[in-house]
């Protein structure tokens, strides 16, 4: 007999091998969990699937019936990251396996504990190189974040102080696609501009809603400042486009992807009106 996977101690559950296993075992390059109906009961019931290194599924009554020596290990299913069993020697082992089947997986590093991480049971055949994670970030990230195209008025040179200055932006549309993944799920994929940052360059940085009415610029815009002091090198004035983006598999729940801003930045000069008296 196999090493079988066994549930059960005092103080939580562990894994639990048991010695010997037949002769002609079969070499699974994964096996995990999934429902199929009953033909006596006409209920559904958890049974475990696996694929032989020939090519073949089996299903099995649980994971005890399989056998083989089996080993857990990390991969990828439709729904994304999760724990599997495979004949092939891994360095993984699970500390608690909880009644729902997710576990606790710690990788085992020349000989002692390195890092660890809760992991669902895969309810799908999972694959161990494809991260649907990965995925949504190569796309999010080849994706042309353009930066600002700023509309100033008064026109850089023309600045004056005492005087409104404003900043128009347009507002990119909203990006939204669907992806195939490697897993064979189906990945919904959202990018906008949440927001516009301007930094005036005078130690004042404003942060506005990615409203395209209301970065219209002049007359009505709401970015706008006045200066109250002369530079005529020029103040750094920036505009920034702080982008949200993030991904899922279709169905289930929204996660992010960090997207860096982009930026322009304008040598913004800003002189002043001194009056004289004449005769």
């Amino acid at each position: 007999m196999g090493r079988r996977l066994r549930v059960g101690a005092a103080g939580g559950f562990v894994i639990v091998f048991i010695a010997a296993m037949p002769a002609l075992a079969e070499d699974y390059t994964a096996c995990w969990v999934t429902t199929e109906k009953n033909p006596v009961t006409l209920t559904e019931e958890q049974i475990t699937r696996c694929r032989i290194a020939g090519g073949d599924v089996v299903d099995y009554a649980n994971d005890d019936s399989v056998p083989s020596r089996l080993y857990p290990n990390v991969g990828f299913d439709l729904l994304g990251e999760c724990w599997y069993v495979t004949s092939t020697e891994t360095n993984y082992q699970i500390v608690p396996l909880n009644p729902d089947g997710g576990a606790e997986l710690v990788l085992i590093v020349d000989g002692s504990p390195g890092p660890s991480g809760y992991f669902r049971r895969c309810t799908s055949e999972p694959g161990a190189t494809v991260d649907p994670s990965e995925e949504a970030w190569d796309y999010v990230t080849s994706y042309v974040h353009p930066p600002p195209t700023p509309d100033l008025n008064p026109l850089p040179g023309d600045g004056i102080t005492g005087l409104e200055t404003f900043v128009g932006v347009p507002i990119p549309e909203v990006h939204e696609t669907q992806l195939s993944s490697g897993t064979g799920a189906t990945l919904d994929i959202h990018i906008e501009v949440s927001g516009v940052v301007v930094d005036w360059g005078d130690d004042r940085v404003d942060t506005f809603a990615a409203d395209q009415a209301a970065l219209a610029g002049y007359p009505d815009g709401v970015a706008r400042h006045v200066y109250e002091v002369k530079d005529l090198t020029g103040y750094d004035l920036s505009i920034s486009y702080a982008w949200t983006a993030r991904w899922r598999v279709v169905g289930e729940d929204w996660d992010s992807v960090d997207v860096p801003d982009t930026t322009t930045s304008v040598v913004y000069p800003v002189a002043e009106i001194v009056s004289v008296i004449t005769d």
